[in-house]
């Protein structure tokens, strides 16, 4: 078993691997294919192959910038529709090194750096101090 992973290891040195958008082309290509053995159409067929084929492209390429920037878009529309259906459309937008809050005096949205632990917020509208975790 050492043998073939150490294979492994020996193929995938200066690739790009697995990553989100990876993941979401195997689940799709799954999806659609467990509907296609349904429905039979034959173009949902073609979308599995296509999926398929991109996702190894990008697991096996070696241009790492590039497949680590498509990830980026990726993570940043999947942000954005996770915020509408919040029906937050300001945090939909929001950076990934800030969480919002609000207070719970007068509702007023307060943001704060993400990954501080516990902290005092206090409310710039009504003065009320309230603790959280960021």
């Amino acid at each position: 078993m050492n043998k073939f992973r150490d294979w492994v290891y020996r193929v995938m040195q200066g690739r790009y691997g697995v990553d989100e958008l990876n993941r979401f082309f195997l689940v799709l290509a799954l999806i659609l294919m467990v509907v296609s053995t349904i429905v039979q159409i034959p173009a949902l067929s073609a979308g599995v192959t296509v999926l398929l084929f991109l996702m190894y492209f990008r697991m096996f390429s070696r241009n790492i910038p590039k497949r680590y920037a498509e990830n980026e878009k990726y993570k940043a529309v999947k942000r954005r529709i996770r915020g509408i259906f919040k029906g937050d459309l300001r945090a939909a937008a929001a950076d990934p090194y800030h969480k919002i809050f609000r207070c719970p005096a007068c509702q007023q949205k307060v943001r704060v750096p993400k990954g501080k632990g516990h902290i005092q917020i206090r409310c710039p509208k009504c003065g009320k101090v309230f603790i959280k975790e960021t």
